[in-house]
């Protein structure tokens, strides 16, 4: 029947190839189709459409429209296909909404933290990771995808991904959370930096254990907390320990302190730093070893120490030692003055060792060429133990 035509059709009607019948046709000869192709393959390109089908059409050829219904007329139409394959492409990055969780608060992180979000494309969503500043991805979720329809991949209105901040270094770091359509286009939103913090303070710096001596058990500690900890170090812990680590015992985070050994004998001493929100170790201590004598009887008392220091000036540089009664570190200070004006000062932290301290400091030219009285003082702590009048060498 010439009235009916088999084809491919795009979604709107529009015939991509027809077979039809010629008309008016030849009666001494077969109904031939138009456009046979014996199953050769045939590529369209670059459509733009909702659906393509494949079937029969009814069209107005001859003056009275039939579409097989001539009556004692049987129409026989056939339409194979043998196999097709289609490929859908777009170029538009997915969209990401409400991004949330604790990688995105700008704050102090540790452990695993989720990343919640809201992702949608005209393909879905084929896979969303999170990475790195550094680009090393820390988790990726693939999700499975039907390339048959023409959303292969799902929506992500409700998406969430649980990053393990243990595998980043402490320390400010930010991240990017990474979306991926079916056709590959992907969306990348990067976090506010934030803090991670899974280790507390690195170790303590130049960790010194010193016997206190006369008999005692004591044993002064002194130390450096180290710059750069992921937040704010608010104490120590410290163990002294010989066969077994007793539990920490708590302690300042200024610098020094002095604890109790429970007996004469040789000790490993363990220190490290906490910060305020708890977190810190033995992972990250420092050692020093200490060795508390046992008191003897044939031996006199040490005299007491005074704290005395001098201070000598010589040329461009003012020493100033002498003995303080004391152990850990002091602040050894000078200012140089001319009635009540203040020419220079300085200052300097040191260690006492053995109750001596030694230190010199270089003064400006201006502050040596100017009549006047320098004064030197020492403190431990808030108080001056110590103070002495420069004398020129």
């Amino acid at each position: 029947d010439p009235d009916l035509v088999a084809g491919l059709y795009q979604g709107n009607g529009i015939a991509l190839e027809e077979c039809k019948v010629p008309w008016p046709a030849d009666p001494y000869r077969p109904a031939a189709c138009s456009m046979p192709n014996e199953q050769v393959p045939v590529t369209f390109g670059d459509l733009r459409t909702n659906a393509l089908f494949l079937g029969v059409g009814c069209r107005i050829e001859r003056p009275v429209s039939a579409c097989g219904k001539v009556p004692g007329v049987r129409p026989a139409v056939q339409a194979d296909l043998y196999s097709a394959e289609v490929t859908l492409s777009e170029n538009t990055p997915p969209a990401i909404d409400e991004v949330g969780g604790a990688l995105w608060s700008g704050g102090v992180v540790s452990g695993i933290v989720p990343v919640r979000f809201t992702a949608s494309d005209v393909t879905g969503i084929r896979e969303q990771s999170v990475r790195t500043g550094a680009d090393s991805t820390l988790i990726s979720m693939l999700h499975p995808c039907d390339f048959t329809v023409a959303q292969p991949c799902p929506q992500q209105p409700a998406g969430s991904l649980d990053v393990d901040t243990t595998g980043v270094a402490d320390g400010p770091q930010t991240f990017s959370l990474n979306v991926t359509d079916a056709a590959g286009n992907t969306q990348v939103v990067t976090s506010p930096p934030v803090v991670v913090d899974n280790h507390g303070p690195p170790p303590p710096i130049g960790l010194t254990a010193t016997p206190e001596g006369g008999g005692s058990n004591a044993i002064r500690l002194a130390w450096g907390n180290p710059a750069g900890a992921p937040a704010p170090i608010t104490q120590a812990k410290v163990q002294v320990c010989q066969a077994a680590c007793p539990v920490a015992t708590t302690v300042s985070a200024s610098g020094s302190a002095r604890i109790t050994a429970p007996a004469a004998g040789r000790y490993s001493v363990r220190l490290w730093l906490v910060d305020r929100f708890g977190r810190g170790g033995p992972h990250n201590a420092a050692l020093a070893s200490v060795r508390i004598p046992p008191p003897s009887a044939a031996e006199p008392a040490a005299p007491p120490v005074r704290s005395k220091i001098t201070a000598v000036l010589q040329g461009r540089r003012l020493r100033i030692t002498g003995a303080l009664a004391g152990s850990g570190r002091a602040r050894i200070g000078w200012n140089a003055l001319r009635g009540d004006r203040v020419l220079g000062r300085g200052s300097r932290v040191v260690t006492i060792r053995e109750h001596r301290i030694a230190v010199t400091f270089t003064l400006d030219a201006r502050v040596r060429s100017r009549t006047g009285v320098i004064r030197a003082t020492a403190r431990i702590g808030n108080r001056i133990v110590a103070r002495s009048r420069a004398r020129r060498g």
